[in-house]
This record gives C-alpha cells, structure tokens and sequence, in this order.
C-alpha cells in the first residue's frame, strides 16, 4: 500500500507542478500580447507621423519650386535674367 499512496502524491505533486506551470504560462501570453499591442501602437503613431512630416516637406516643396518658377517668369518677363548674379539663380 506504500506504493500506492508514493504514487497519489507523486500524482499530485505532477498536477500542481502543471498547474502552475500553466499559470505561467497564461501570465506570459498575457505579457506579450500587451508587449505587442504597445508594440503596434508605436509603430502606428511612428508611421503616422512620419507620413504627416513627409507630406509638410512635400508641400513646403512644391510651393518653393512654384515660387522660383514664377520668379524666374519674372526675371524673364522684365528682361532681367542676364543681370542676376549666379549665386541667385535657381539650380537645375
């Protein structure tokens, strides 16, 4: 009969060890899952803003090159393109 009471707490013992083992493990699942939402949330706001930045630098782009387009026209419609020192002339 020894063997058989050696073999229930052994049993026992197993299951308590499982038992915690899967708590472990429930808390390490819920440990990445948050690691990996906060992950995604930063990686979302980091493209967010990088995208808003890009589009500002877009735009502040575009307006520069319209606004040495028209003054070129400028210099141009007044007959004065020769006279601008190269140092103020729009780079091609």
């Amino acid at each position: 009969m020894a063997g058989i009471k050696e073999l229930k707490e052994e049993l026992s013992e197993m299951r308590n060890s499982m038992e915690k083992l899967t708590e472990e493990l429930h808390d390490t699942n819920l440990a990445i899952r948050e690691s990996l939402r906060l992950t995604s949330e930063t990686i979302k706001e980091a493209s967010e803003k990088f995208s808003k930045a890009l589009e500002d630098t877009m735009a502040r782009m575009s307006d520069l090159t319209i606004q040495m387009n028209i003054r070129d026209t400028i210099l141009k419609s007044l007959g004065i393109e020769g006279m601008i020192p190269d140092f103020l002339k729009k780079k091609k």
